[in-house]
């Protein structure tokens, strides 16, 4: 088996903002290793980071210590003095307003960076002809700017950012001014795209559904620091920060004090006000320490009558069930607790029905009580 190669290595990252008194720490310790050939994307809400993070690899901000390194070679280091500029990094940048030229074709746009650099004609058509095919726009090469639209533009800042045959792409959230339907579209199109020429490319977005759609890897970031790393299935399905579990989607949490930990990911049981629930642990969780399940709203199952034999069923109460085409979404009252619960759309319910939950033990996702604070290096995954 061929050994994993990163071809963007970020270690130990800090970054400060303003000066003195109104210095602000963007940036605590950001260390990433990002595999050749992957759609590696930084996710989390705004201020944490993310962007600063993309904008210390593209150059357009100096860290104050730390090392970045493309393609086996540093592009900055605080402890040898090393910081190379932008226009010398092996680099593509898609950025969130595109930065299309109005008083340009699409031609004269993709070949701008060529243009620049004085590179012979023969090979700017050529390049340029050449990418406007990867990214579907071939035939519309003498278009003006005005007359393309939004998915156009678009398309055409990619094709520019390519055009120089850069090692790494940088997208900083380049589907926010997208119409909500345009945004499902391109998204399929910018991993289709990414598949097919293979290369290494960092998606920002603070948008958890795009984030999981389109991600080989997602880096979770939050205040600063860096929360959590995996697969979209793996912290969708079994995070280990609590953060991680109530940011990237809907999910109930449930407090308790563990009283059987077994370890090694197996059934462990934890006491809580709505009695003992059996759950998978998502990393090493002491006996008699604080810790809470985490639960998605689509993995409660809901019943008329009570089951027997089943693990993890409490009484509730229905206060709400709002139809939404796809499912039920429920309101269900455990005591003066309030679970969200999504149901098949043909289990109907009403108003002060009550019902039984069944929370299955292999859908309750352990995690520890505290959460950013205290992290261990364990929780970042790999």
């Amino acid at each position: 088996m061929a050994e994993k190669r990163y071809m963007v290595k970020i270690e130990s990252l800090e970054k400060f903002f303003g000066e003195d008194k109104e210095r602000v720490h963007v940036l605590k310790g950001v260390s990433l290793d990002i595999p050749e050939g992957s759609l590696y994307t930084f996710l989390g809400p705004s201020g944490c980071g993310k962007t600063t993070t993309l904008r210390c690899v593209a150059g357009l901000e100096r860290p104050e210590k730390g090392t970045i390194n493309i393609d086996g070679k540093p592009v900055f280091s605080s402890g040898e003095r090393i910081y190379v500029p932008t226009n010398k990094r092996p680099i593509g940048m898609v950025f969130q307003s595109y930065a299309i030229w109005p008083h340009m074709t699409v031609f004269e746009n993709v070949a701008y960076p060529l243009t620049i650099q004085r590179r012979p004609k023969s090979e700017i058509k050529k390049r340029v002809e050449d990418v406007l095919k990867i990214v579907g726009l071939h035939g519309l090469e003498d278009r003006p700017a005005p007359k393309l639209s939004g998915g156009q533009q678009q398309r055409v800042a990619f094709a520019r950012a390519l055009v120089n045959e850069p090692k790494v792409m940088l997208l900083d959230e380049p589907l926010s001014n997208l119409d909500a339907r345009l945004r499902v579209q391109m998204r399929l199109e910018i991993k289709a795209l990414q598949r097919r020429i293979n290369i290494t490319t960092i998606f920002v977005t603070h948008d958890q559904a795009e984030a999981l759609a389109i991600s080989d890897q997602i880096a979770v970031m939050h205040a600063g620091k860096l929360i959590e790393v995996g697969t979209p299935h793996q912290l969708y399905s079994r995070p280990k920060r609590k953060f991680t579990a109530t940011f990237l989607g809907l999910t109930n949490l449930i407090d308790g004090k563990v009283v059987e930990s077994p370890g090694d990911s197996k059934p462990a049981k934890i006491e809580t006000k709505k009695g003992v629930f059996t759950f998978i642990p998502a990393t090493r969780l002491e006996k008699g320490h604080p810790a809470v399940i985490s639960i998605r709203p689509e993995h409660i199952q809901v019943h008329k009558q009570k089951p027997q034999q089943l693990e993890n069923v409490v009484e509730g109460t229905v206060k709400e069930a709002i139809f939404m085409g796809d499912a039920y979404h429920c309101q269900i009252a455990v005591g003066d607790t309030l679970l969200k619960v999504h149901t098949h759309p043909f289990l109907t319910m009403s108003p002060g029905e009550t019902v039984y939950l069944h929370l299955d033990p292999q859908s309750c996702n352990g995690l520890p009580a505290e959460d950013i604070e205290g992290m261990d290096e364990s929780m970042l995954g790999n």
